[in-house]
């Protein structure tokens, strides 16, 4: 086996690492047909048996990543980022875009009558409540 310079197993990783993130990103889709979004952009149009060929394919290159980079003696860092965390920030950009719906907001994409603005501001109450609830279910840190 030929050997590689630290520049190079870190390209390696790095791109390694990339792909594994690709991998995560499309198999999400295969997961389409779980009904949690209310406003899905996909069709499921996946037979049961190409979705478990592809998830099939995607641990196969996954397993062969890890082959490669043991081969060569490439170790990843182990993971430094909470799910948790990542949760918080998530519930704080949910609410901003909420946010960007009330009236004082809206306007700007024309003239709103009184009532629609009452049904904004509503709106947004309930849907900031709703995120307030997922929110203060987490531990606080």
């Amino acid at each position: 086996m030929t050997e590689l310079n630290e520049n190079h197993k870190k390209n390696l990783l790095i791109t390694f690492q990339h792909l594994d993130k690709i991998l995560s990103e499309f198999e999400c889709l295969l997961d389409v047909v779980i009904p949690r979004c209310a406003l899905q952009h996909y069709v499921n149009d996946l037979d049961p048996d190409l979705r478990k060929a592809i998830e099939k394919s995607c641990d196969h290159l996954r397993k062969t990543m890890c082959r490669i980079l043991e081969g060569r003696n490439i170790h990843a860092d182990k993971p430094q980022r909470s799910v948790l965390n990542q949760i918080k920030v998530t519930l704080i950009f949910a609410d901003m875009a909420i946010e960007e719906l009330l009236p004082k907001h809206m306007k700007g994409y024309g003239q709103l009558s009184e009532a629609a603005e009452n049904e904004l501001n509503a709106m947004v109450a309930q849907l900031k409540d709703l995120i307030r609830e997922i929110s203060d279910k987490l531990p606080k840190s």
